[in-house]
Protein backbone atom coordinates (compact mmCIF):
# COMPACT_ATOMS: atom_id res chain seq x y z
CA UNK A 1 0.00 0.00 0.00
CA UNK A 2 3.03 2.62 0.98
CA UNK A 3 4.51 1.68 -2.33
CA UNK A 4 0.89 3.36 -4.33
CA UNK A 5 0.89 5.83 -2.20
CA UNK A 6 4.17 6.79 -3.16
CA UNK A 7 4.03 6.56 -6.89
CA UNK A 8 0.60 8.34 -6.42
CA UNK A 9 2.79 11.26 -4.51
CA UNK A 10 5.40 10.96 -7.40
CA UNK A 11 3.17 11.39 -10.08
CA UNK A 12 0.90 14.71 -8.27
CA UNK A 13 4.39 16.01 -7.98
CA UNK A 14 5.05 15.35 -11.46
CA UNK A 15 1.73 16.54 -13.17
CA UNK A 16 2.03 19.63 -10.77
CA UNK A 17 4.99 20.59 -12.27
CA UNK A 18 4.40 20.39 -15.33
CA UNK A 19 0.93 22.83 -15.20
CA UNK A 20 2.91 25.57 -13.86
CA UNK A 21 3.64 28.42 -16.44
CA UNK A 22 7.20 29.16 -17.69
CA UNK A 23 9.51 29.44 -15.48
CA UNK A 24 12.75 29.96 -14.67
CA UNK A 25 14.34 27.01 -14.49
CA UNK A 26 15.39 26.27 -10.98
CA UNK A 27 19.02 24.58 -11.82
CA UNK A 28 20.07 27.87 -14.33
CA UNK A 29 17.83 30.83 -13.62
CA UNK A 30 19.62 31.92 -17.36
CA UNK A 31 16.86 29.91 -18.72
CA UNK A 32 13.28 28.88 -18.71
CA UNK A 33 11.38 25.72 -17.39
CA UNK A 34 8.27 24.76 -19.60
CA UNK A 35 6.17 21.59 -19.27
CA UNK A 36 8.89 20.09 -16.88
CA UNK A 37 11.56 20.90 -19.93
CA UNK A 38 14.64 23.14 -20.10
CA UNK A 39 13.46 25.82 -22.44
CA UNK A 40 14.99 28.30 -25.02
CA UNK A 41 12.72 30.51 -27.15
CA UNK A 42 13.38 31.07 -30.45
CA UNK A 43 11.00 32.57 -33.19
CA UNK A 44 10.59 34.22 -36.82
CA UNK A 45 7.32 35.53 -35.98
CA UNK A 46 4.77 38.71 -37.34
CA UNK A 47 4.34 42.27 -36.26
CA UNK A 48 2.65 41.99 -33.07
CA UNK A 49 -1.12 42.36 -34.68
CA UNK A 50 -1.84 38.83 -34.98
CA UNK A 51 -4.81 39.15 -31.83
CA UNK A 52 -5.59 43.13 -32.13
CA UNK A 53 -6.42 42.95 -36.01
CA UNK A 54 -9.83 41.20 -36.52
CA UNK A 55 -8.81 40.56 -40.39
CA UNK A 56 -5.88 37.85 -39.51
CA UNK A 57 -6.16 34.18 -39.70
CA UNK A 58 -4.15 33.80 -36.73
CA UNK A 59 -4.44 29.50 -36.92
CA UNK A 60 -2.78 29.69 -40.05
CA UNK A 61 -0.38 31.90 -38.84
CA UNK A 62 0.53 29.63 -36.00
CA UNK A 63 0.39 26.39 -38.02
CA UNK A 64 3.75 28.02 -39.67
CA UNK A 65 5.60 28.45 -36.45
CA UNK A 66 4.99 24.76 -35.57
CA UNK A 67 5.90 23.66 -38.90
CA UNK A 68 9.33 24.99 -38.05
CA UNK A 69 9.45 23.94 -34.30
CA UNK A 70 9.14 27.50 -33.35
CA UNK A 71 8.06 28.40 -29.80
CA UNK A 72 7.67 32.22 -29.20
CA UNK A 73 5.13 34.82 -30.55
CA UNK A 74 4.80 38.50 -29.25
CA UNK A 75 1.26 40.14 -29.27
CA UNK A 76 0.22 43.65 -28.62
CA UNK A 77 -2.49 43.77 -26.03
CA UNK A 78 -4.72 47.14 -28.20
CA UNK A 79 -3.84 50.44 -26.72
CA UNK A 80 -1.31 50.96 -29.28
CA UNK A 81 -1.77 49.97 -32.88
CA UNK A 82 -0.20 51.29 -36.46
CA UNK A 83 -2.01 53.46 -39.26
CA UNK A 84 -0.79 53.34 -42.79
CA UNK A 85 2.75 55.35 -42.45
CA UNK A 86 5.49 55.00 -40.06
CA UNK A 87 5.58 58.32 -37.56
CA UNK A 88 9.39 58.43 -38.76
CA UNK A 89 8.50 59.18 -42.21
CA UNK A 90 6.94 61.93 -41.75
CA UNK A 91 3.41 61.14 -42.87
CA UNK A 92 4.53 60.05 -46.36
CA UNK A 93 1.10 57.70 -46.55
CA UNK A 94 1.00 54.15 -48.42
CA UNK A 95 -2.37 52.89 -49.51
CA UNK A 96 -4.08 50.44 -47.68
CA UNK A 97 -3.72 47.38 -49.75
CA UNK A 98 0.01 48.39 -50.12
CA UNK A 99 0.75 48.64 -46.35
CA UNK A 100 0.85 45.04 -45.32
CA UNK A 101 2.00 45.46 -41.84
CA UNK A 102 -0.39 43.11 -39.65
CA UNK A 103 -0.10 46.20 -36.55
CA UNK A 104 -1.53 48.73 -38.99
CA UNK A 105 -5.10 47.30 -38.47
CA UNK A 106 -7.41 48.58 -41.41
CA UNK A 107 -10.66 50.44 -41.01
CA UNK A 108 -12.72 48.84 -38.82
CA UNK A 109 -11.17 45.65 -37.87
CA UNK A 110 -9.05 46.73 -34.41
CA UNK A 111 -9.97 44.77 -31.71
CA UNK A 112 -9.28 46.11 -28.45
CA UNK A 113 -10.35 45.71 -24.66
CA UNK A 114 -12.50 48.28 -24.60
CA UNK A 115 -16.23 47.59 -25.86
CA UNK A 116 -17.61 50.30 -29.07
CA UNK A 117 -19.81 52.60 -28.07
CA UNK A 118 -23.24 54.02 -29.83
CA UNK A 119 -21.36 56.73 -30.94
CA UNK A 120 -19.51 57.47 -34.15
CA UNK A 121 -15.81 59.20 -34.98
CA UNK A 122 -13.23 56.20 -33.98
CA UNK A 123 -10.11 57.61 -36.50
CA UNK A 124 -9.46 54.41 -38.37
CA UNK A 125 -13.26 53.46 -39.16
CA UNK A 126 -16.45 52.48 -36.65
CA UNK A 127 -17.51 53.85 -33.17
CA UNK A 128 -15.47 55.07 -31.00
CA UNK A 129 -14.51 53.13 -27.33
CA UNK A 130 -16.44 53.33 -24.25
CA UNK A 131 -13.86 52.83 -21.96
CA UNK A 132 -15.89 51.89 -19.12
CA UNK A 133 -16.96 48.43 -20.66
CA UNK A 134 -14.75 45.61 -21.96
CA UNK A 135 -14.92 43.98 -25.23
CA UNK A 136 -16.27 40.01 -24.67
CA UNK A 137 -15.19 39.58 -28.27
CA UNK A 138 -11.49 40.75 -27.75
CA UNK A 139 -10.64 38.42 -24.76
CA UNK A 140 -12.18 35.62 -26.61
CA UNK A 141 -9.56 36.33 -29.36
CA UNK A 142 -6.73 36.66 -26.87
CA UNK A 143 -8.16 33.52 -24.93
CA UNK A 144 -8.64 31.45 -27.79
CA UNK A 145 -4.87 32.47 -29.65
CA UNK A 146 -3.41 31.72 -26.09
CA UNK A 147 -5.17 28.19 -26.32
CA UNK A 148 -4.15 27.46 -29.97
CA UNK A 149 -0.27 28.41 -29.25
CA UNK A 150 -0.49 26.39 -26.43
CA UNK A 151 -1.97 23.08 -28.46
CA UNK A 152 1.12 23.77 -30.82
CA UNK A 153 3.60 24.29 -28.07
CA UNK A 154 3.66 27.94 -29.01
CA UNK A 155 5.08 30.64 -25.75
CA UNK A 156 3.30 34.18 -25.84
CA UNK A 157 4.58 37.41 -24.95
CA UNK A 158 2.10 39.70 -23.90
CA UNK A 159 2.48 43.38 -24.31
CA UNK A 160 1.00 45.66 -22.39
CA UNK A 161 2.25 48.90 -24.09
CA UNK A 162 4.25 50.48 -26.33
CA UNK A 163 6.03 54.10 -27.36
CA UNK A 164 3.83 55.75 -29.21
CA UNK A 165 6.82 57.73 -31.53
CA UNK A 166 5.06 60.40 -32.58
CA UNK A 167 1.06 61.92 -32.22
CA UNK A 168 0.26 60.54 -35.30
CA UNK A 169 0.67 57.39 -34.33
CA UNK A 170 -0.72 58.78 -30.29
CA UNK A 171 -4.25 59.26 -32.28
CA UNK A 172 -4.75 55.81 -33.09
CA UNK A 173 -5.21 54.37 -29.84
CA UNK A 174 -8.30 54.31 -28.36
CA UNK A 175 -7.09 56.01 -25.08
CA UNK A 176 -6.49 58.64 -27.28
CA UNK A 177 -9.32 61.35 -26.23
CA UNK A 178 -10.45 62.17 -29.18
CA UNK A 179 -11.33 58.19 -29.62
CA UNK A 180 -13.48 57.15 -26.61
CA UNK A 181 -16.55 58.57 -25.28
CA UNK A 182 -15.48 59.15 -21.72
CA UNK A 183 -13.71 62.47 -21.51
CA UNK A 184 -10.62 61.59 -20.22
CA UNK A 185 -7.88 64.88 -20.63
CA UNK A 186 -6.04 65.24 -23.24
CA UNK A 187 -2.24 64.34 -23.24
CA UNK A 188 0.46 64.80 -25.91
CA UNK A 189 1.94 61.41 -27.12
CA UNK A 190 4.89 61.62 -24.87
CA UNK A 191 3.29 62.40 -22.10
CA UNK A 192 1.45 59.32 -21.93
CA UNK A 193 2.88 57.36 -19.62
CA UNK A 194 3.86 60.17 -17.31
CA UNK A 195 2.19 59.44 -13.66
CA UNK A 196 1.00 62.86 -13.38
CA UNK A 197 -1.66 62.20 -15.87
CA UNK A 198 -3.36 60.69 -13.02
CA UNK A 199 -6.82 59.59 -15.15
CA UNK A 200 -5.12 57.82 -18.14
CA UNK A 201 -2.77 56.21 -15.49
CA UNK A 202 -5.75 54.68 -14.17
CA UNK A 203 -7.64 53.21 -17.03
CA UNK A 204 -4.17 51.69 -17.87
CA UNK A 205 -3.63 50.03 -14.31
CA UNK A 206 -7.67 48.84 -15.21
CA UNK A 207 -6.27 47.43 -18.55
CA UNK A 208 -3.44 45.68 -16.86
CA UNK A 209 -5.45 44.09 -13.89
CA UNK A 210 -7.98 43.07 -16.47
CA UNK A 211 -5.60 41.04 -19.11
CA UNK A 212 -3.72 39.78 -16.24
CA UNK A 213 -6.98 38.27 -14.27
CA UNK A 214 -8.26 36.70 -17.84
CA UNK A 215 -4.90 35.37 -18.63
CA UNK A 216 -4.26 33.60 -15.53
CA UNK A 217 -5.17 30.25 -16.18
CA UNK A 218 -2.85 30.53 -19.54
CA UNK A 219 0.64 28.65 -18.92
CA UNK A 220 1.77 29.36 -21.93
CA UNK A 221 2.15 33.29 -21.47
CA UNK A 222 4.61 35.97 -20.09
CA UNK A 223 3.94 39.17 -19.70
CA UNK A 224 6.46 42.52 -21.60
CA UNK A 225 5.55 46.05 -19.54
CA UNK A 226 6.29 47.81 -22.86
CA UNK A 227 7.97 47.76 -25.77
CA UNK A 228 10.62 50.20 -26.21
CA UNK A 229 10.04 52.77 -23.12
CA UNK A 230 13.22 54.37 -24.02
CA UNK A 231 11.37 56.35 -26.51
CA UNK A 232 8.43 57.43 -25.04
CA UNK A 233 9.63 60.98 -25.17
CA UNK A 234 9.72 60.74 -28.56
CA UNK A 235 12.43 59.17 -31.45
CA UNK A 236 14.84 61.29 -33.37
CA UNK A 237 13.38 61.76 -36.57
CA UNK A 238 10.35 62.95 -34.86
CA UNK A 239 11.61 65.06 -31.76
CA UNK A 240 15.27 66.97 -33.44
CA UNK A 241 16.12 67.38 -29.56
CA UNK A 242 15.74 63.44 -28.70
CA UNK A 243 19.72 62.52 -30.18
CA UNK A 244 19.59 58.64 -28.22
CA UNK A 245 17.87 56.82 -26.26
CA UNK A 246 15.94 57.77 -23.12
CA UNK A 247 16.63 56.54 -19.38
CA UNK A 248 14.69 58.76 -17.38
CA UNK A 249 13.33 58.01 -13.32
CA UNK A 250 10.06 59.15 -14.15
CA UNK A 251 9.81 56.32 -17.21
CA UNK A 252 11.38 53.97 -14.32
CA UNK A 253 8.67 54.80 -11.64
CA UNK A 254 5.51 54.31 -14.38
CA UNK A 255 7.43 50.42 -15.55
CA UNK A 256 7.73 49.68 -11.49
CA UNK A 257 4.07 50.64 -11.01
CA UNK A 258 2.62 48.17 -13.51
CA UNK A 259 5.12 45.63 -12.61
CA UNK A 260 3.71 46.35 -8.68
CA UNK A 261 0.06 46.04 -10.83
CA UNK A 262 0.84 42.53 -12.49
CA UNK A 263 2.12 40.95 -9.00
CA UNK A 264 -0.43 42.57 -6.67
CA UNK A 265 -3.30 41.22 -8.94
CA UNK A 266 -1.30 37.62 -9.38
CA UNK A 267 -1.50 37.60 -5.86
CA UNK A 268 -5.30 36.69 -5.53
CA UNK A 269 -5.18 34.05 -8.12
CA UNK A 270 -3.70 30.86 -8.61
CA UNK A 271 -0.73 31.27 -10.90
CA UNK A 272 2.29 33.40 -11.35
CA UNK A 273 3.83 34.31 -14.44
CA UNK A 274 7.27 35.84 -15.58
CA UNK A 275 7.49 39.49 -16.27
CA UNK A 276 9.87 40.71 -18.80
CA UNK A 277 11.15 44.74 -19.04
CA UNK A 278 12.64 45.84 -21.96
CA UNK A 279 16.07 48.08 -21.68
CA UNK A 280 17.49 49.14 -24.23
CA UNK A 281 17.79 48.72 -28.20
CA UNK A 282 21.19 47.10 -28.84
CA UNK A 283 23.32 47.65 -25.54
CA UNK A 284 22.68 48.55 -21.82
CA UNK A 285 24.18 47.67 -18.43
CA UNK A 286 21.21 47.40 -15.55
CA UNK A 287 22.46 48.96 -12.31
CA UNK A 288 19.76 47.95 -10.82
CA UNK A 289 17.10 45.40 -10.96
CA UNK A 290 13.25 45.52 -10.31
CA UNK A 291 12.21 42.56 -8.07
CA UNK A 292 9.15 41.74 -10.02
CA UNK A 293 11.28 41.39 -13.68
CA UNK A 294 12.51 38.03 -14.41
CA UNK A 295 13.46 38.77 -18.20
CA UNK A 296 15.71 41.10 -19.18
CA UNK A 297 14.58 42.06 -23.20
CA UNK A 298 16.65 44.08 -25.38
CA UNK A 299 16.27 44.60 -29.11
CA UNK A 300 18.56 44.63 -31.86
CA UNK A 301 21.17 42.88 -29.30
CA UNK A 302 24.21 41.97 -31.66
CA UNK A 303 27.62 41.83 -30.68
CA UNK A 304 26.03 40.19 -27.51
CA UNK A 305 27.70 42.52 -25.16
CA UNK A 306 24.90 42.75 -23.23
CA UNK A 307 24.67 39.36 -21.92
CA UNK A 308 28.08 39.13 -21.00
CA UNK A 309 27.79 42.33 -18.99
CA UNK A 310 24.31 41.24 -17.50
CA UNK A 311 25.20 37.83 -16.78
CA UNK A 312 25.67 37.95 -12.60
CA UNK A 313 22.35 39.03 -12.60
CA UNK A 314 21.50 35.62 -13.23
CA UNK A 315 17.82 36.40 -15.47
CA UNK A 316 17.43 34.93 -18.77
CA UNK A 317 18.47 37.75 -21.47
CA UNK A 318 16.70 38.22 -24.64
CA UNK A 319 17.02 39.22 -28.11
CA UNK A 320 13.35 40.35 -28.62
CA UNK A 321 13.07 42.47 -31.51
CA UNK A 322 15.58 42.09 -34.80
CA UNK A 323 15.87 44.64 -37.70
CA UNK A 324 15.39 43.74 -41.45
CA UNK A 325 13.88 40.42 -40.41
CA UNK A 326 14.14 38.67 -43.99
CA UNK A 327 17.82 39.38 -44.58
CA UNK A 328 19.03 35.54 -43.94
CA UNK A 329 22.76 35.38 -43.21
CA UNK A 330 22.89 38.78 -40.82
CA UNK A 331 19.87 36.69 -38.94
CA UNK A 332 21.37 33.49 -38.68
CA UNK A 333 24.98 35.38 -37.65
CA UNK A 334 22.91 37.39 -34.58
CA UNK A 335 21.06 34.26 -33.49
CA UNK A 336 24.15 31.56 -33.04
CA UNK A 337 26.08 34.60 -31.49
CA UNK A 338 23.09 35.30 -28.93
CA UNK A 339 22.22 32.34 -27.92
CA UNK A 340 25.78 30.52 -28.03
CA UNK A 341 26.71 34.04 -25.63
CA UNK A 342 24.26 32.42 -23.22
CA UNK A 343 20.81 34.20 -24.70
CA UNK A 344 17.55 32.60 -23.71
CA UNK A 345 15.37 34.04 -26.33
CA UNK A 346 15.59 35.17 -29.81
CA UNK A 347 12.95 36.36 -31.29
CA UNK A 348 13.08 37.97 -35.00
CA UNK A 349 10.70 40.41 -36.52
CA UNK A 350 9.45 38.35 -40.05
CA UNK A 351 8.08 40.97 -42.16
CA UNK A 352 7.32 38.32 -44.51
CA UNK A 353 4.17 38.09 -42.58
CA UNK A 354 2.07 40.21 -43.91
CA UNK A 355 -2.19 41.53 -43.75
CA UNK A 356 -2.79 39.75 -46.83
CA UNK A 357 -0.56 36.72 -46.73
CA UNK A 358 0.14 35.08 -43.37
CA UNK A 359 2.26 31.71 -44.79
CA UNK A 360 5.36 34.19 -44.33
CA UNK A 361 6.06 33.49 -48.54
CA UNK A 362 5.48 37.24 -49.90
CA UNK A 363 2.72 36.32 -51.76
CA UNK A 364 0.53 39.24 -51.34
CA UNK A 365 -0.42 41.14 -54.25
CA UNK A 366 0.49 44.93 -53.57
CA UNK A 367 2.90 44.17 -50.13
CA UNK A 368 6.57 45.70 -51.03
CA UNK A 369 7.06 41.72 -49.04
CA UNK A 370 9.71 39.26 -49.71
CA UNK A 371 9.82 35.68 -48.18
CA UNK A 372 10.91 34.62 -44.71
CA UNK A 373 11.59 31.18 -45.83
CA UNK A 374 15.01 31.13 -45.34
CA UNK A 375 15.29 32.76 -42.60
CA UNK A 376 12.91 30.41 -40.75
CA UNK A 377 14.92 27.09 -42.05
CA UNK A 378 18.12 28.77 -40.76
CA UNK A 379 17.07 29.25 -37.06
CA UNK A 380 15.02 26.49 -37.34
CA UNK A 381 18.67 24.82 -37.47
CA UNK A 382 19.83 26.63 -34.37
CA UNK A 383 16.47 25.30 -32.34
CA UNK A 384 17.38 21.63 -33.23
CA UNK A 385 21.02 22.35 -32.16
CA UNK A 386 20.74 24.27 -29.08
CA UNK A 387 18.03 21.26 -27.96
CA UNK A 388 20.36 18.29 -28.58
CA UNK A 389 22.73 20.23 -26.07
CA UNK A 390 22.37 20.34 -22.09
CA UNK A 391 22.63 24.06 -22.02
CA UNK A 392 21.25 24.25 -18.23
CA UNK A 393 24.75 22.38 -17.19
CA UNK A 394 26.80 24.67 -19.26
CA UNK A 395 28.46 28.11 -18.83
CA UNK A 396 29.45 30.97 -21.54
CA UNK A 397 33.22 30.22 -22.60
CA UNK A 398 36.15 32.48 -20.97
CA UNK A 399 38.92 34.16 -22.73
CA UNK A 400 41.39 30.98 -22.78
CA UNK A 401 39.18 29.57 -25.96
CA UNK A 402 39.59 33.09 -28.15
CA UNK A 403 43.71 33.16 -27.13
CA UNK A 404 45.65 33.76 -30.20
CA UNK A 405 42.39 34.40 -32.60
CA UNK A 406 42.75 37.18 -35.16
CA UNK A 407 40.86 40.11 -34.20
CA UNK A 408 38.54 39.67 -37.11
CA UNK A 409 37.13 36.43 -35.99
CA UNK A 410 34.74 36.06 -33.20
CA UNK A 411 34.14 33.32 -30.83
CA UNK A 412 30.56 32.71 -28.81
CA UNK A 413 29.85 29.11 -27.17
CA UNK A 414 28.88 27.35 -24.44
CA UNK A 415 30.56 24.55 -22.40
CA UNK A 416 30.48 21.84 -19.57
CA UNK A 417 34.00 21.54 -18.56
CA UNK A 418 35.25 18.36 -20.01
CA UNK A 419 32.50 17.09 -21.21
CA UNK A 420 30.38 19.10 -24.13
CA UNK A 421 30.98 22.31 -26.14
CA UNK A 422 28.69 24.01 -28.48
CA UNK A 423 30.88 27.02 -30.49
CA UNK A 424 29.99 29.59 -32.69
CA UNK A 425 32.60 30.91 -35.33
CA UNK A 426 32.15 34.08 -37.19
CA UNK A 427 34.45 35.35 -39.31
CA UNK A 428 34.02 39.72 -40.04
CA UNK A 429 35.95 39.30 -43.34
CA UNK A 430 37.33 36.33 -45.05
CA UNK A 431 40.74 35.34 -44.06
CA UNK A 432 42.56 31.95 -43.48
CA UNK A 433 42.81 30.23 -39.86
CA UNK A 434 45.32 26.93 -39.63
CA UNK A 435 45.14 26.02 -36.33
CA UNK A 436 42.98 27.01 -32.75
CA UNK A 437 45.16 26.25 -29.48
CA UNK A 438 41.80 24.66 -27.43
CA UNK A 439 41.99 24.59 -23.31
CA UNK A 440 40.51 21.08 -23.18
CA UNK A 441 41.30 18.44 -19.56
CA UNK A 442 42.70 15.58 -20.80
CA UNK A 443 40.78 13.05 -22.54
CA UNK A 444 39.25 11.54 -25.81
CA UNK A 445 36.55 13.58 -27.52
CA UNK A 446 34.63 13.71 -31.13
CA UNK A 447 35.20 17.57 -32.81
CA UNK A 448 32.46 17.83 -35.86
CA UNK A 449 32.62 20.99 -37.67
CA UNK A 450 28.64 21.83 -38.75
CA UNK A 451 27.35 24.03 -41.14
CA UNK A 452 24.72 26.50 -39.83
CA UNK A 453 23.08 27.13 -42.96
CA UNK A 454 21.76 23.34 -43.20
CA UNK A 455 22.92 22.00 -40.27
CA UNK A 456 25.13 19.46 -42.23
CA UNK A 457 28.81 17.93 -40.62
CA UNK A 458 31.38 19.33 -42.92
CA UNK A 459 33.84 17.34 -40.86
CA UNK A 460 34.30 15.12 -37.93
CA UNK A 461 37.51 13.43 -36.25
CA UNK A 462 38.55 12.20 -33.05
CA UNK A 463 41.45 12.89 -31.30
CA UNK A 464 43.33 12.12 -28.07
CA UNK A 465 44.32 14.69 -25.61
CA UNK A 466 47.06 13.90 -23.14
CA UNK A 467 47.64 17.57 -21.88
CA UNK A 468 45.98 20.66 -20.67
CA UNK A 469 45.30 21.98 -24.02
CA UNK A 470 45.08 20.91 -27.58
CA UNK A 471 46.19 22.18 -30.81
CA UNK A 472 43.53 21.82 -33.77
CA UNK A 473 43.12 21.82 -37.47
CA UNK A 474 40.06 24.23 -38.47
CA UNK A 475 38.34 23.73 -41.98
CA UNK A 476 38.40 26.28 -44.44
CA UNK A 477 35.14 28.63 -44.78
CA UNK A 478 34.25 32.07 -45.24
CA UNK A 479 31.94 33.14 -43.19
CA UNK A 480 30.39 31.28 -40.21
CA UNK A 481 30.58 26.82 -38.57
CA UNK A 482 29.89 25.74 -35.48
CA UNK A 483 32.33 23.60 -33.99
CA UNK A 484 30.80 20.28 -31.42
CA UNK A 485 32.65 19.24 -28.78
CA UNK A 486 31.97 15.90 -26.98
CA UNK A 487 34.17 13.89 -24.85
CA UNK A 488 33.59 9.96 -25.21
Amino acid sequence: MKKYSFLILLLATITNAISQPLSLHPENQHYFLYQGKPTILITSAEHYGIVINSALDYKKYLDVLHQYGFNLTRVFCGSYCEGNYYEGDMGKQKKWEENQNTLAVRPGKLLAPWARSDTPGYINGGNKFNLDKWDDSYFNRLKDFCKEAAARNIIVEVVFFSANYGSGTWKNSPLHHDNNINNIDEVAYNEVYLLKNKELINRQLAMVRKIVEEMNNFDNIYFEICNEPYWLKGIPEVEPTIKTQQFLLEIDEWQKLISSVIKETENNLPKRHLIAQNFANKYFKIEKLDTAVSVLNFHYAYPPTTITDNYALNKPVSFDETFDGTNAPNRRREAWAFILAGGAVYDNLDWSFATDDLTGLGRNAAGERVSGKEVREQLQILLKIINSFNFIKAQPLDSSFKQNLPEDVNLYGLGIKGTDYLIYWIKSKILSLDKWICPLPQGDYTIKWIDPMDGKIIQQQTIKNSGKQVELAIPEFSDDRVVRITRE
